[in-house]
């Protein structure tokens, strides 16, 4: 989830299939709290950058835009190496956002093997 600085909130993700299918989506909420879903191809997400922790190869910088808002940003990891190792093993940590809009969020991300 992000929080940009001009007030709005965005809630995104991605489901990502074994044969390389994904499905994306999420929510944006307006300054005064009124959410509006969004379809998948309201939802651009590409990774940029990738990190290699524990063994995996994990992106942890990404484009995100939602065109039809005027959202253009890229959303970097401030602590790269935040993976764990747990029976289920994740990724999870602060992001900064910078772009047309400016702000800071949380990611997680679990699959990477």
């Amino acid at each position: 989830s992000l929080g940009f600085a001009q007030g709005e909130k965005l809630m995104a993700f991605r489901l990502r299939h074994t044969d390389g299918r994904d499905f994306h989506s999420g929510t944006w909420i307006a300054p005064d709290g009124t959410p509006t879903p969004l379809t998948p191809d309201q939802v651009r997400l590409e990774p940029l950058a990738h990190t290699d922790v524990a063994g995996r190869r994990v992106p942890t910088s990404w484009r995100l835009r939602l065109d039809d808002k005027g959202v253009d940003v890229t959303v970097e990891a401030i602590n790269p190496n935040a993976f764990m190792t747990t029976l289920f093993p994740y990724w999870e940590g602060p992001v900064r956002v910078r772009g047309s809009h400016s702000g800071r969020g949380y990611l997680e991300m679990t699959g990477y093997e």
